[in-house]
């Protein structure tokens, strides 16, 4: 027999994890949409908005304290009309609240993001985490409730009505869609600076606690050491990638990111793990590994992709979003381990070692159980104890499958198995990458397998959607849907997967173009098919994610390159201009821009065409080859003698032909092609000195 449940609402209906799980709150939410609108209008009440996603520890915290208490879900639903939303499915309302949220409140802003609105959607209060009653100087929600009735069905409601649309004047004021002038040059050398300054040169990222890992950041910053040498470029992507390697926030029996650490120095994580944080992360490792050909960073780009397919792959090819921090009501629970634990793991003698290694003790590091963490290399730690450095690695690797397998069997934290296009935009391009540079045909399949499902669920008719899950295609996509998986389909082409998608990128390309650009501006955030979406905005600064307008720009640099036709150039131009205002004031929070700026002012950014014979000589080879070299501003292109559709929709590449039967070799700069290459050892040359 099923669960039976005293109460249900109308997110029963509903596909998000996230509002399933409030689906039995004596709350009586509604979805985003018309209904609930309409009901407030009829009803005169104000809208409680509630934003949050399926891996929210806080969020679970204040559902199970406040939503599934029946004198404050009484309360609710007597004042509002209460609206659940996962931010993850609507990013753009997450985003344009957030914002409105960010200007009204005096502290940080974060999820649950609880927002108070008029009937027309205007918002006139904002708060996050609330307790149920008042506690340790915070309001509780029963005063925010009791205050808003007063106000809303007293003497002041007309007043609130105006200040909201005060509120929603100002920020349509402040809408910036274009500018005039690229950002001068001189700014990548200005950001790279400011890095520099707020950087943690001991334990890496940037100073101070939490800290983020935001691996775009380390990109730039390898971009940068690629065309200045600059060698604190470098040193700083080291540390913060050995640091964390090290730290509590890796997961070092299973392999992932969690999303950040509460500590300066990476050992304590919050434990939710997220698909577009490992994505960015293992691009990083993996870039990091081109350079220096280490080991290291290549066995760390590996477990956190393998970490993926384990653990976040549908059987049929999409990755899934996230896996929460709790387990048995408790966080860290299925991550964490007692001393006693290890010890009748891997038997007393052995564990000490172990124990010794990865800090763990009688008290623990975590509330009475021990995170596992690093604070010296394994081959350091060798030396320190005077053991073989090759034996310790061995006994490791048998000690660490014996607490993955005990681990496996314990409860499993909740995972949040919708499929969203733009995190696995993300993922593909990350696999991608990482397949074709290490020639592992397994991550390969994945990004291709990934790339399928979207095409063969969430790609309907012309229109691209947000979120697939439990059979349901839903949401019409954004820009970072668009952006994002254009910029996975181009890793897919660059890897030799096939011309079809290239081609499918640039069809993505032309529906942005058509239906989200400003003329001569950027690109807004949605397709503007929402009527309740108040403002319609440009985003430009990066979050845990990058912008999808820097992403876009990245995009189209690169389409430039491949397909020499001008408008891709504009369209980057255009992006870079409108950005610029914002890039001035601080360019630190716009890292994947100043990363395009890198880009656009090389003048020496190669497009590599590889134009195999009929019996695709040198393939191997050059694959093999163009993997070693790190060449960030780079685009390749794969032509097969037959290939009809790369020919229509890149056509110099008809004229760029095999040479005396033998696969050649074309390097251009700037439209012009140097000397064809038809013998490897030329090619081997030319490429390195790349």
């Amino acid at each position: 027999m099923g669960e039976r449940h005293t109460h249900t609402n109308r997110l029963v209906n509903e596909k998000s994890p996230y509002l399933l799980q409030h689906a039995h709150n004596p709350v009586d939410w509604y979805p985003w949409g018309e209904e609930a609108f309409n009901h407030a209008k009829e009803q005169d009440k104000p809208i409680f908005l509630s934003i949050g996603y399926a891996t929210c520890h806080w969020c679970h915290t204040m559902e199970a304290e406040s939503f599934e208490n029946l004198e404050i879900a009484e309360l609710l639903n007597d004042t509002f009309i209460n609206i659940k939303i996962d931010r993850e499915e609507l990013p753009e309302v997450d985003n344009l609240y957030m914002e409105f949220a960010q200007s009204m409140m005096t502290g940080a802003a974060g999820w649950p993001l609880n927002v108070i609105l008029t009937p027309e959607l205007e918002p006139f209060f904002a708060t996050t985490y609330l307790p149920p009653y008042p506690s340790q100087g915070m309001m509780g929600l029963t005063d925010l409730i009791t205050r808003i009735r007063e106000v809303w069905f007293g003497h002041e409601k007309e007043h609130v009505i105006e200040q909201a649309s005060k509120i929603v004047g100002v920020f349509m004021q402040s809408i910036h869609v274009k500018g005039e002038q690229i950002p001068d040059r001189e700014l990548i050398l200005n950001t790279s600076e400011m890095l520099f300054k707020m950087a943690d040169s001991v334990y890496g990222g940037i100073k101070g606690a939490p800290k983020f890992p935001i691996g775009y950041q380390g990109k730039f910053l390898l971009h940068h050491y690629s065309s200045s040498k600059d060698s604190r470029a470098l040193f700083l992507v080291e540390r913060t990638l050995d640091m964390m390697q090290r730290g509590g926030i890796y997961d070092h029996l299973g392999g992932g990111f969690a999303r950040y650490s509460v500590d300066e120095k990476w050992y304590i994580p919050h434990f939710e793990k997220m698909l577009y944080d490992n994505a960015l992360l293992a691009q990083v490792y993996l870039s990091l590994w081109v350079i220096d050909q280490s080991d290291f960073y290549r066995e760390i780009t590996e477990e956190v992709l393998d970490y993926v397919l384990h653990d976040m792959t549908h059987p049929e090819g999409g990755f899934y979003s996230a896996q929460d921090a709790d387990s048995e009501g408790v966080e860290g629970k299925f991550y964490t381990w007692t001393k006693k634990e290890i010890e009748e793991a891997l038997g007393q003698e052995e564990s000490q070692s172990f124990c010794s290694l990865y800090n763990v003790t009688e008290v623990g590091n975590f509330e009475g159980r021990n995170v596992l963490f690093l604070k010296d290399r394994v081959e350091e730690f060798a030396v320190k104890n005077g053991i073989e450095a090759q034996l310790l690695e061995e006994q490791l690797i048998e000690q660490k499958k014996k607490l993955f397998e005990i681990r496996e069997k314990r409860e499993r934290p909740f995972k949040d198995d919708k499929i969203l296009c733009a995190w696995n935009g993300l993922m593909i391009s990350a696999m991608a990458e990482a397949g074709f540079a290490f020639q592992n045909p397994r991550y390969i399949e994945a990004a291709r397998s990934s790339a399928r499902f979207i095409k063969d669920n969430m790609w309907k008719d012309g229109q691209l959607f947000r979120r697939w899950r439990d059979g349901e295609a839903k949401f019409n996509a954004g820009l970072d849907e668009y952006a994002f998986l254009i910029k996975g389909l181009l890793s897919l082409y660059e890897a030799g997967c096939g011309t079809e998608w290239l081609h499918w990128s640039v069809e993505l390309t032309n529906i942005l173009w058509n239906q989200f650009k400003v003329q001569d501006g950027a690109f807004y955030q949605s397709d503007g098919m929402d009527p309740y979406l108040i403002l319609r905005k440009c985003q430009f600064a990066d979050g845990a994610e990058p912008s999808g307008n820097a992403i876009h720009c990245e995009n189209l640099l690169k389409l430039y390159q491949i397909t020499w036709e001008p408008h891709y150039w504009k369209q980057a131009e255009d992006i870079l201009k409108a950005a610029k205002s914002y890039i001035d004031t601080y360019p630190l929070g716009y890292s994947y821009h100043m990363m395009n700026l890198n880009r656009y002012y090389d003048e020496s950014s190669p497009t590599i065409v590889v134009a195999f014979n009929n019996d695709r000589e040198h393939e191997k080879e050059l694959i093999h080859l163009l993997s070693k070299q790190f060449i960030p501003h780079k685009v390749v292109i794969w032509r097969d003698p037959s290939d009809e559709v790369l020919f229509n929709l890149i056509p110099f590449s008809r004229e760029q032909v095999p040479l005396d039967g033998k696969t050649t070799l074309y390097i251009c700069k700037q439209k012009v092609c140097q000397k064809p290459l038809t013998e490897f050892t030329e090619m081997t040359e030319v490429i390195r000195s790349l």
